[in-house]
C-alpha cells in the first residue's frame, strides 16, 4: 500500500523544498508587478508640474521699477520692453527690501529669472537694489480686453512659475498661503485649452489684493468676475472680490 506524500514543510534551518521554491518565486514576481502597477498609478493622477524655469545663477538687470500694483521690473532689450514681477528671497515679496525707491527710478538688480507661459518673473539674488543712472523705460501700452467670468486657481506666482514643481493644487496650499500671505503677488490660473492661462489679479481698481481676502480660496477651484486687460506679455484680471466663490 503506498504511503500518504506528506506535505513540504519550510524549516527555517534546513533548505526550501522545491515545490515551496516556485510558490516563493511566484509571489515575489508577483508583488513586484503589483508594486510597479500601483507606481504607475499613483504618476499618473499626479498634476502636470509645468515647464517653469528657474536660473540656477544670478543675473545683473537695470530698468525702470513700477511698485503698483505689485513691484515690477520694465527692461529695454534690444528695443523691446520686458516686464518682470520682482519678489524678494524666501516667502516674501519686493516690498521687504525696495524701503524708499519711488515708484519710476532707474534701479540696478541681481536676480535670478523664473519664467513659464511667457511669464516672467525676478527673485533678487541680495537685499541691496541700487538707485541707477539710466533712461527711464516706457510702459508697455494697455489693452482692455473685456469682462469676463473665469473659472480657475488662485496661485502665487513664485512657486506657479517655477521655483516648485508644480505649484498648484491641493498638495501646495500650504505653501502657497504662505507666499501670499509673505508679499508674493498672487495670479490666477485657468485650465484646459492649448495650455495654462495665467492673469496677474488686483482689485477692480487696479490695486493689488489684501492677501487675507483670498488666502481662505488658495488652490480651491474658484469663479471670479472682472475686466481682463493686457500689458506687454502680462495679463491683468481685475476682479470684484465680491463674485468669489468656490465651485462644487
Amino acid at each position: 500500500m503506498a504511503k500518504n506524500k506528506q506535505p513540504e514543510f519550510y524549516v527555517g534551518y534546513l533548505p526550501i523544498p522545491p515545490a515551496l521554491k516556485w510558490t516563493v518565486r511566484g509571489l515575489v514576481v508577483l508583488l513586484a508587478g503589483l508594486i510597479a502597477f500601483d507606481a504607475w498609478l499613483v504618476a499618473s493622477f499626479q498634476p502636470d508640474a509645468g515647464d517653469g524655469y528657474w536660473a540656477d545663477t544670478p543675473t545683473q538687470y537695470t530698468g525702470t521699477l513700477n511698485r503698483a500694483p505689485y513691484p515690477m521690473l520694465r527692461v529695454s532689450e534690444n528695443g523691446t520692453t520686458r516686464t518682470f514681477i520682482l519678489i524678494s528671497d524666501e516667502k516674501r515679496g519686493a516690498e521687504a527690501v525696495l524701503g524708499n525707491i519711488p515708484d519710476g527710478a532707474s534701479v540696478k538688480i541681481n536676480a535670478y529669472e523664473v519664467k513659464r507661459a511667457a511669464v516672467s518673473l525676478l527673485q533678487l539674488a541680495a537685499t541691496d537694489v541700487t538707485v541707477a543712472s539710466a533712461p527711464t523705460v516706457a510702459a508697455e501700452t494697455v489693452e482692455i480686453v473685456g469682462p469676463a467670468e473665469l473659472t480657475g486657481e488662485i496661485v502665487d506666482s513664485k512657486c506657479w512659475l517655477g521655483v516648485m514643481r508644480p505649484g498648484d493644487g491641493h498638495i501646495h496650499k500650504a505653501c502657497a498661503t504662505l507666499c501670499i500671505r509673505g508679499g508674493i503677488p498672487p495670479m490666477f490660473v485657468l485650465r484646459g485649452g492649448e495650455g495654462p492661462q495665467v492673469y496677474v489679479l488686483t482689485l477692480a481698481d487696479g490695486r493689488a489684493i489684501p492677501p487675507a481676502a483670498i488666502l481662505d480660496y488658495i488652490a480651491d477651484p474658484v469663479r471670479l468676475s472682472g475686466i481682463v486687460e493686457k500689458q506687454g506679455a502680462l495679463f491683468y484680471f481685475k476682479v470684484d472680490l465680491s463674485s468669489l466663490a468656490r465651485l462644487e
